[in-house]
């Protein structure tokens, strides 16, 4: 054998066209992956049965019986959950301390007035935006009662907003609701 030559090691002779089926396992892989990218491509493209986030111009509104009050500045009409504009009530849990050593769960006392406020009425909120969270944040009436204003108003809540401001002053100095206890 001469050194010179040079042989071709692992290919075909120049000038040959040798073409080989594809094996089963290579077509079968290729088909997987055009079917997973379809699947995962189908998942972005589908309809979702994810609640939508709501409009910030929508107004919402419930009968009484599809109503819920879940904290004392948040209701749930129908399967939407509301925040009240303007206002802060306290947290379920939040301890006021009153007279005489008493201990007042002023969160807990802030939902069952606005419970009362809203009990036997339809609900109607117009939406203005959204909170840190994502919810609806709307001014809602019950009866024809602005239900932010009049948590202030009794003590049930802290103003955010300018014009609930001297609502939330007046109850301070004649220590209505929460304010009746420190806080």
């Amino acid at each position: 054998m001469s050194l010179n030559h040079k042989r071709r090691i692992f290919c075909p002779k120049p000038g040959s066209r040798r073409s080989r089926p594809l094996s089963a396992g290579i077509v079968l892989t290729a088909i997987g992956g055009v079917a997973t990218v379809m699947i995962v491509a189908s998942l972005f493209v589908r309809s979702s049965d994810a609640p939508a986030r709501v409009p910030a111009s929508l107004h919402v509104a419930a009968e009484a019986d599809r109503l819920a009050v879940l904290d004392g500045d948040t209701l749930r009409l129908g399967n939407q959950v509301v925040r009240l504009a303007g206002i802060a009530a306290p947290a379920r849990g939040s301890v006021c301390r009153g007279g005489e050593q008493t201990t007042v769960d002023c969160g807990s006392e802030a939902a069952n007035v606005l419970a009362s406020l809203v009990r036997g009425k339809a609900v109607e909120c117009a939406v203005s935006g959204h909170d840190a969270r994502g919810f609806p944040v709307a001014l809602c009436t019950a009866g024809g009662q602005a239900l932010s204003a009049t948590l202030v108003r009794d003590g049930w809540a802290k103003a955010e907003t300018a014009d609930l401001r001297e609502p939330e002053l007046s109850a301070r100095a004649a220590g209505r609701g929460m304010w009746r206890v420190a806080l």
